[in-house]
């Protein structure tokens, strides 16, 4: 059976990040701090940035052990019950996280080979759609429609969204229901071997591992999962993604 579906990764696969994750952190917990500060609420802005960043690095450490993802929202809710305000209204938690993300939302540009292959694979009748890891849905939704993928992607999933998240088999199974296709005519394109292609390889898709940037990576490896990453082996390798159309004729 022929490849009759795509799915996408999309941080370093269909876009890239122009700054260096420490910019970015720094940014963004400075933007969080003067948003703080302009509530009125009698928190320490830089305070509540450093609290939610150590918040957020425990929360990524459970989410990548128990493949549930802990989202941006419940991070920021309990950093407010943290310094003393456990009942934040919705608008001020959802000012708060759009505060943290601006400047990396800012930052993420499209792959110039994207719209290209989009298109590409679509005309040939492929089923086109995205599963990311990240902990808010309402931020790579915005960056979806931002830079033009929204016509070529459905669906586009987060694990914010579906609350699991890659290398969970499961996280695969809403686009494979959405298409009513067998996982032998899907396959999974991303960047991250324990994640996309180890997914893939459990779900039972095929696969294609775009070769990531080394300074691609919001965190480093711990030593278990350093060596499970040694022991994926993908399907096909590319360098960018422009070669995908040519490597899924030969699948």
């Amino acid at each position: 059976m022929g490849i009759r579906g795509v799915i996408f990764d999309l941080g370093h696969t269909l876009m890239h990040l122009d700054s260096a994750w420490p910019e970015v952190f720094r940014h963004g917990a400075t933007d969080l701090a003067v948003f703080v500060d302009g509530q009125g609420l009698g928190l320490d802005g830089g305070a509540f940035a450093q609290a939610l960043l150590d918040h957020r690095e425990e929360g990524f450490a459970l989410a990548k052990e128990t493949m549930r993802e802990v989202t941006a929202e419940s991070t920021m809710l309990r950093t407010y019950a943290y310094l003393g305000l456990p009942e934040p209204g919705p608008a001020l938690v959802r000012g708060s996280i759009d505060a943290f993300f601006a400047y990396e939302e800012s930052r993420w540009l499209a792959d110039p080979a994207t719209i290209p292959v989009l298109r590409e694979l679509a005309g040939q009748g492929m089923r086109l759609g995205m599963l990311s890891n990240a902990t808010d849905d309402c931020l790579i939704q915005r960056l979806v429609d931002r830079l033009g993928f929204r016509p070529w992607l459905d669906p586009a999933l987060s694990s914010a969204g579906t609350g699991i998240r890659k290398p969970d088999p499961a996280a695969f199974a809403p686009l494979l229901s959405a298409w009513n296709l067998p996982p032998q005519t899907v396959v999974m394109v991303g960047d991250t071997l324990e994640a996309d292609i180890l997914g893939a390889q459990r779900a039972g898709l095929r696969h294609v591992w775009i070769r990531a940037r080394q300074d691609a990576r919001q965190e480093g490896l711990t030593p278990g999962e350093a060596s499970q990453r040694q022991s994926v082996v993908p399907e096909v390798t590319i360098s960018q993604l422009g070669e995908l159309p040519d490597c899924l004729r030969i699948l």
